[in-house]
């Protein structure tokens, strides 16, 4: 980590400290050989805290570890985890997009494939600098306060339950085209528990059902490109000619619509309707970022690339092929939920109809997977920064995965799914809204990025104006549903606000602990009806008040008190006595000053360690100097 603010915390040490202590009383510096680390001890520069500073030579720091190094996910796995969320939007979205835009969605699309390439340039120059887990919350926690960057998860952990459950429920709808005679309720749970298995069982083995899931996907998408173009060659594009001529600028059913009638809009309002809902076909762009630490170096630009080809060639171009193969009348009426295999069944046949079926299901179920990556990489990033409890690091001794996160992140996704009964449409309408949200506040991210850590190394830089008009293409999308469906709001507030309060009780929990121990202490005071000597820690016991009696339930009652106040007295300890480990390489009191500010205002510890990196000492091997 850099010494200019503000500064990453870490909730464990990074490196070795020796047992024995290294230095006096007086804070002078000792050594036992070249290459050891030197740790001096200061006073506090604040009440109730203490900061140490421990030095390590490069040469130390560079020393290999026994440990098996940990397998990275390579450029295809990595491609098909994210890939496979990004690409299964399509098979909702393309009817949706010409209901909106009508003869105009092909533009649309062209917009979306744009705005994306705007946020590969920003989502590259970012995560180069700042190479760990958490997207938006990653960006926003190096740039505002954590307050901010904990909004931001509130907002990514709505997205990953939203693409789960909807996902989920898609896929077996997708099924139910094939089999009428699956039950949708139990399948869908069915498939939930699956994929938590699989990553129980580790993210490698997850990532090659993910790889087969994203090439079988590839193949049908081009399969059904391919037919279709040929159809189009055979039979010409009177079709389009008539979508065209029609002048179906855009297609707006109140209800079930009455034959052709429909409400036209000129060119700009149906771009603008129609680009906002075609930015939901994209939704996942976003999900590479959340796993970047379990990928190998090097690869997450690549993914970004991987994923901006596929949106770029396949959204478009089955768009157009669409609207020559299909009247705008029955893309938005007859064949609105399953648009691509009915597709598949005009222009090749049966066959088609159930290849791209099975393979909607295989798609969306991949959507489900990597809800389930992505999630357990933010919440890990959540529980190492303290927003979320620590024992949700804890991993089994079988397979090493987070059993707490998935097993926990699957209750949640069930029950959501039961309460709505596998109606997901309030969900999709949310999952839009905090989709686009994210991504907003991801470019304010680097924007700050770019102004307060502009010394942070990394490989990439964005221009300004790609950044500036990337959040502007975004604000518009946002607009346009919003403006199209107000009532999204007050469904999106609704979920948002319980979110935030779970995260926000342990973003607040030393505020809730205090809180909790003055209310304790009160109850304490007037049961026992005396000064109580866990009140009072240096007189020794209390003589009770004149006329008190205490029956045999109010000493029950204190009892409890009692141990309700050493429980909560001892959280308080282990919260505020968990170590923050800064990295500097230069020693500058001023920048180390501004980090210690910074871990005041955001964290609850009062144990600050500091890691200086000296240069490295070259020992001659005859003198041993």
């Amino acid at each position: 980590m850099s010494s200019e603010g503000p500064y990453e915390t870490f909730s464990e040490p990074l490196y070795r400290e020796r047992t024995q202590p290294l230095s006096d009383q007086a804070g002078h510096e000792t050594k036992d050989g070249v290459g050891t680390p030197t740790q001096r001890k200061f006073p506090s520069l604040y009440p109730s805290s203490e900061a140490s500073v421990v030095e390590l030579s490069r040469t130390e720091a560079k020393q290999p570890s026994d440990k098996k190094p940990k397998h990275r996910l390579g450029v295809f796995v990595a491609t098909a985890i994210a890939g496979n969320d990004i690409l299964s939007s399509l098979l909702f979205v393309s009817a949706l997009t010409a209901v909106e835009a009508g003869i105009w969605a092909p533009v649309a699309q062209v917009l979306v494939v744009f705005t994306l390439w705007l946020y590969k340039g920003v989502y590259c120059e970012v995560l180069s600098a700042l190479p760990m887990n958490g997207g938006c919350f990653n960006v926003l926690l190096h740039t505002t306060s954590k307050g901010t960057a904990s909004i931001a998860a509130c907002f990514s952990i709505l997205s990953y339950v939203a693409t789960c459950v909807c996902s989920g429920t898609s896929a077996v709808y997708y099924l139910h085209e094939v089999a009428p005679s699956l039950d949708v309720i139990s399948w869908t749970i069915a498939l939930l528990c699956f994929f938590a298995f699989l990553n129980l069982m580790g993210i490698s083995e997850s990532g090659t059902v993910a790889l087969i899931i994203f090439v079988v996907h590839t193949f049908t998408l081009l399969l059904l490109v391919l037919s279709a173009t040929y159809w189009v060659m055979v039979n010409g594009l009177g079709t389009l000619g008539d979508n065209w001529s029609g002048n179906f600028a855009a297609l707006e059913p109140t209800g079930e619509p009455m034959g052709p009638t429909y409400v036209q809009r000129g060119f700009w309002t149906s771009v603008f309707f129609g680009y906002g809902t075609a930015m939901l076909g994209v939704s996942g762009f976003e999900s590479s970022s959340q796993f970047i630490e379990e990928q190998a170096k090097g690869v997450f630009p690549r993914t970004l690339d991987n994923m901006w080809f596929c949106i770029a060639f396949f959204n478009p171009i089955i768009m157009i092929l669409a609207l020559c193969v299909f009247p705008l009348p029955d893309i938005a009426v007859t064949h609105r939920s399953v648009l691509l295999s009915a597709m598949g069944k005009k222009v090749a046949g049966e066959w088609l109809h159930y290849v791209v079926s099975v393979d909607a299901f295989l798609v969306l179920a991949g959507a489900v997977l990597t809800a389930f990556v992505g999630v357990t990489g933010l919440v890990r990033r959540l529980a190492l920064e303290r927003c979320m409890p620590q024992w949700l690091l804890q991993t089994n001794s079988c397979r090493h995965t987070n059993h707490h996160i998935i097993l926990g992140f699957l209750i949640i996704c069930v029950s959501m799914f039961l309460l709505l009964n596998a109606q997901v449409e309030a969900l999709s309408e949310m999952y839009s809204v905090c989709f686009l949200c994210l991504l907003l506040m991801f470019a304010s991210g680097h924007m700050m990025m770019k102004i307060k850590r502009s010394q942070l190394p990394r490989s990439s830089v964005a221009p300004w104006w790609t950044v500036i008009l990337a959040a502007i293409m975004v604000s518009i999308a946002f607009m346009a549903i919003v403006k199209k469906n107000p009532a999204v709001v007050g469904i999106w507030a609704m979920y948002f606000s319980v979110t935030c309060v779970l995260v926000g009780m342990m973003f607040f929990r030393m505020f809730i602990l205090k809180l909790l121990l003055r209310a304790v202490r009160y109850v304490l005071i007037k049961l026992s009806g005396r000064r109580h000597p866990s009140l009072t820690p240096n007189i020794e016991g209390g003589e009770p008040s004149s006329g008190s009696v205490t029956s045999r339930g109010q000493e029950a009652a204190i009892g409890c008190v009692e141990w309700l106040n050493a429980k909560v007295k001892t959280w308080i300890k282990q919260t505020t006595t968990q170590p923050v480990v800064f990295f500097t390489k230069n020693g500058n009191a001023v920048a180390m000053n501004k980090a210690i500010l910074y871990i005041r205002q955001n964290e609850d510890t009062q144990f600050i360690k500091i890691v200086h990196f000296a240069p490295s000492v070259r020992t001659d091997r005859k003198t041993g100097r």
